[in-house]
């Protein structure tokens, strides 16, 4: 059986954290993953990897080689994190460049090849994963900041312009640090994996008739 012959879960910039809960509670009901990143991944995961740098100027042949061979996905996830922090004065071009390459430079092209091949294929969901600094620019997040900012302007252009096309577009705030474990039961300010992970399945279930664009995400007792 082909990865085609089930709903299929891309997860770019895949990782240990939110990556893996993702792969995880997806496959859970049955879909298959693709998850995309530099580097192989350190420990198993359910579903398969491919290498993809979305810096790189290849980017769009290399996703159109895995539409070609994997089909259009029906959920996508653009999870791609480079963090810089650093005073402005401090902060060099090549960190900067970084930061918006690899969140919003890369967001574009991800977007620009994927989502007409979703439309096509009868539409799905679109996940950005942004930060606290897509809302907020702090004292050393310049780099960050403006390209989680960056980010989220694409979000929304993105989703005005695929969601009558039946592409639905979510922009996720995950306000504050990811757990490297789910501590579940417990209030705590780390962002638990898992349950982020739940948020996204939801957004991927919700019908035409009630869309949410964006929403923001924190542990309980993280101050907001």
């Amino acid at each position: 059986m082909s990865m085609s012959d089930h709903a299929q879960l891309w997860i770019v910039g895949y990782g240990p954290g939110l990556g893996a809960a993702l792969a995880q509670r997806f496959a859970q009901a049955d879909w298959n993953v693709l998850a995309l990143s530099r580097r192989a991944p350190a420990v198993p995961m359910p579903g398969t990897h491919a290498v993809l740098d979305v810096t790189a100027r290849d980017t769009a042949q290399r996703l159109a080689a895995l539409l070609a061979e994997h089909g259009a996905p029906r959920a996508l996830v653009y999870d791609v994190g480079v963090f810089r922090r650093a005073p402005c004065a401090a902060t060099g071009e090549d960190d900067f460049r970084a930061c918006w390459e690899g969140m919003a430079l890369g967001a574009f092209r991800v977007a620009q090849a994927l989502l007409p091949a979703m439309a096509e294929a009868g539409g799905g969901t679109v996940i950005f994963s942004g930060a606290t600094a897509s809302r907020r620019g702090g004292a050393e997040f310049a780099a960050f900041a403006s390209a989680k900012f960056a980010l989220r302007g694409l979000a929304q252009s993105l989703a005005r312009a695929w969601q009558p096309r039946g592409v639905h577009v979510a922009h996720a705030i995950l306000d504050g640090m990811i757990a490297d474990s789910a501590r579940s039961g417990q209030h705590a300010a780390r962002l638990d994996p898992a349950a982020i992970a739940s948020c996204y399945w939801q957004l991927a279930q919700q019908p035409p008739g009630a869309w949410t664009h964006e929403l923001d995400l924190r542990g309980a007792d993280e101050p907001f």
